[in-house]
């Protein structure tokens, strides 16, 4: 058997956790490099100043990713962090932040520590980057030789966010549990894939039973026990899933319907990553007949208003309108890790029993 590592970050959540970041961050170094987005700079600068300056930590800048997770963003980063002599990197913000910070760090051989302001993906926890080009187009992914060494999750700054990001986290979130159902199916796995497997659950189960209440309590910028258990499983449960089962097995239908559904505009410019996704969760259980599982999980969207129809999501049901949207589905890298071949074919029919299924 060959030898393998699994790296895990340690999390906190709780509501002014950002004013204990320092104490933890006093044992890996004195001088810092915080790392983000702006909005999420601004909402969180005053009290990491605070805690560093408690612990004795130095910090050298609060500064801009840059607006894109590119390998331009992450060299130049990198590079400011060396000339300063960081000790580690903070990312703080949405996804593309933190995978700028994550990257930059790797680049310049540095620890990193990760604080979402959101909770819409597992971008925080996980060792990858998401890298785009200057355009926004995917570029590559940026595999990491390690995870975050912490994240925080202050609860009350993730309230503050528009609840719009919790509710398209919990979409991606739950495609994490269907898709790794499918792509594990009939394979002997590793400890590590078995185990991941197994806590997968985490990302299906407390969303259906605690992600109406969350929501509101989003809405109401309520930190509350609730919106705590989506923030930890958007993204802590779902990370260390991905970490456990490995690439071939992250990623199926929902995500391979996902890709090809950017072809359309209305699509790039008015939805979101984890509500797209949600839908092709819905026709990844059609195409595999997973008939009980499709009813309990439309029932839930409909609670929570994630989408159940094209309709939903401002796509046309039209046969021709889709025909490229199917054909770069079926091309998808994660539609080829489903056990069995999907065609362009099966994926319209799924689709129109999810048209009849409109309430």
């Amino acid at each position: 058997m060959k030898s393998v590592t699994v790296k895990f970050p340690n999390y906190a959540i709780q509501e002014n956790v950002l004013f204990s970041v320092g104490n933890v961050l006093k044992d890996y170094g004195k001088r810092v490099l915080v790392v983000g987005g702006k909005t999420a700079l601004q909402k969180t600068t005053e009290q990491l100043r605070k805690s560093f300056a408690n612990s004795n930590i130095h910090v050298i800048d609060f500064l801009w990713y840059g607006g894109e997770c590119t390998f331009h963003n992450i060299d130049s980063i990198a590079e400011r962090a060396k000339a300063e002599k960081a000790d580690m990197i903070v990312g703080v913000g949405g996804g593309k932040a933190i995978d700028t910070a994550k990257g930059a760090a790797e680049k310049a051989g540095l620890l990193s520590f990760t604080i979402p302001t959101i909770a819409a993906t597992c971008a925080a926890t996980t060792p990858l980057s998401i890298v785009y080009t200057e355009k926004g187009d995917f570029e590559a992914l940026f595999h990491l030789s390690q995870p975050p060494v912490h994240i925080f999750m202050d609860s009350g700054v993730i309230a503050d966010a528009p609840a719009k990001y919790l509710w398209a986290g919990i979409g991606d979130t739950i495609a994490k549990y269907y898709e790794v159902g499918i792509t594990t199916r009939g394979k002997t796995l590793s400890h590590s894939a078995m185990m991941g497997k197994e806590i997968s659950i985490m990302c299906v189960e407390p969303l259906i039973q605690y992600g109406k209440k969350a929501l509101l309590d989003s809405e109401n910028k309520v930190a509350s026990y609730e919106l705590e258990q989506i923030i930890l499983n958007n993204i802590i449960s779902t990370g260390i899933v991905a970490m456990l089962v490995g690439d071939e097995n992250n990623g199926a239908i929902a995500h391979g319907l996902f890709y090809g559904l950017t072809l359309l505009e209305e699509i790039e410019k008015h939805h979101l990553h984890g509500e797209v996704v949600a839908y092709g969760v819905l026709v990844l259980l059609a195409v595999d007949h997973q008939e009980e599982e499709l009813d309990k999980l439309i029932s839930f969207y409909k609670e929570v208003k994630l989408p159940t129809s094209l309709g939903d999501i401002d796509v046309k049901n039209d046969r021709n309108y889709l025909e490229a949207v199917l054909e770069k589905a079926i091309d998808a890298p994660d539609m080829k890790k489903t056990p069995y071949p999907v065609s362009k074919d099966m994926l319209f029919e799924a689709i129109q029993r999810l048209e009849g299924k409109k309430a």
